[in-house]
């Protein structure tokens, strides 16, 4: 009569247990990869077969095409650093809503330095894997408020 009760509590503990560890595996991937800009930490991170999406575009999908796309921040803005501003396991995803700031003194893409600073905010779901790596990275933030932030701006389209 008693063991299932007790089997109930071993696996909210185990599942506890598991949210706590991928929680502070994200806080350790921020603070390495993001603000100690290593990339050559990765493989730490993220399993073998992973997607990474960004505003609903896949963008990398191997460790090669992720780290391409994170140095695009760092040579862009090489004093960036990303916050954490909240950060919620459950099961085996962890959101966080972040923060980045830099200032934009290297090429961003195929656009020139423009001096300027940014602060833009967003969010990440990141989904593990049994074994405590990332499978899926999914990240939102406000695309044309960076660019706004560094000067761009819309032109309306011509209407006929």
């Amino acid at each position: 009569m008693f063991i299932l009760p007790l089997q109930a509590c071993n696996d909210k503990d185990v599942l506890n247990e598991t949210e706590e560890v991928n929680k502070e595996t994200v806080i350790s991937y921020v603070s390495t990869i993001w603000n100690n800009k290593d990339v050559s930490k990765l493989e730490i991170y993220f399993a073998d077969q992973f997607i990474r999406r960004v505003n609903n575009v896949e963008i990398a999908a191997s460790m090669i095409e992720l780290s391409t796309n994170i140095q695009v921040y760092f040579i862009g803005f090489p004093d960036l650093t990303l916050s954490i501003d909240d950060i919620v396991p459950y099961n085996d995803l962890v959101i966080m809503n972040w923060t980045i700031s830099g200032t934009n003194t290297g090429v961003f893409g195929e656009s020139p330095p423009t001096g300027k600073k940014i602060k833009i905010n967003g969010i990440s779901h990141i989904k593990f894997n049994k074994e405590g790596k990332i499978i899926y990275e999914d990240v939102f933030y406000n695309e044309l408020l960076l660019l706004q932030q560094l000067g761009y701006t819309l032109i309306p389209p011509t209407l006929e």
